[in-house]
């Protein structure tokens, strides 16, 4: 075995145990959440609309509820009427 060789199969064997261990410690830096937590991306829930249109309704306080408008961007869209004055309140689908 030349010389070449040997230096290249050492270098191998050390390498292999130094790549199995980064895998075991979590992967890689985009595998991090904000928190720094390791492991996969955590998804967040999707609000319902039953949950958003009850937010909603708290920060009506007390107007009348016209209807669901539907989904602006990431954010659930409702309407409110209090004393002739139509509001759309809108609440983030993200929970």
């Amino acid at each position: 075995m030349s010389r070449v060789s040997a230096i290249l199969l050492a270098a191998l064997i050390a390498a292999a145990p130094l790549s199995a261990a980064a895998q075991d410690r979590g992967g890689f830096r985009g595998d991090r959440d904000r928190n720094g937590d390791r492991g996969e991306m955590r998804e967040r829930r999707q609000m319902s609309v039953t949950e958003a249109q009850s937010i909603a309704q708290g920060r009506a306080g007390g107007a009348r509820f016209v209807g669901y408008m539907g989904q602006r961007g990431n954010s659930h869209v409702f309407r409110f009427e209090r004393d002739g004055r139509v509001m759309d309140i809108s609440v983030d689908a993200g929970g």
